[in-house]
């Protein structure tokens, strides 16, 4: 059931710190509680999070466990520029992308491929992208990231 747009803005409010709008990148990050890769990701994305002040990186956990949890995470980003990383990566789990808070431009991708130390320099990178390159003329380094889903419409 989609909600009324005003609702979801303010359900993403209540989701959201209000230190979130002056975020310098976002990490959104796809997890479950069933996913093997989550457990050897997440853990290694939270360690790389304490690397940085506050503000810099705002993560915000989309759950995919279940049909209830993946709605939740629907309702946190819709109406928001991160509706499409949702909506290009519904279904996979064990990555975070690092994507730009004025236009939900996808800059990174972390796996757990990735060390912590990799992911600090990957959150390091990606960051410096969005602070220094204009919105929607952003290079990306994107690597191992999986293929956006194609029919996905949100």
């Amino acid at each position: 059931m989609r909600l009324l747009p005003a609702l979801s803005v303010l359900l993403f409010a209540l989701f959201l710190p209000a230190k979130a709008a002056t975020a310098d990148i976002y990490l959104v990050s796809f997890t479950a509680d069933w996913c093997p890769n989550c457990k050897i990701l997440d853990p290694r994305m939270e360690e790389a999070l304490n690397s940085f002040e506050a503000g810099q990186i705002e993560h915000i956990v989309l759950d995919m466990t279940d049909g209830d949890t993946s709605e939740q995470s629907f309702l946190k980003v819709d109406g928001t520029v991160f509706a499409g990383v949702y909506g290009d990566h519904l279904g996979v789990t064990g990555i975070g992308i690092l994507a730009a808070p004025d236009s939900g431009e996808k800059i990174a991708c972390v796996t757990r491929e990735h060390t912590t130390e990799e992911i600090i320099e990957i959150f390091s990178e990606a960051r410096n992208i969005v602070l220094t390159e204009p919105a929607l003329q952003r290079r990306t380094v994107l690597g191992n990231c999986p293929q956006s889903n194609e029919k996905v419409a949100l």
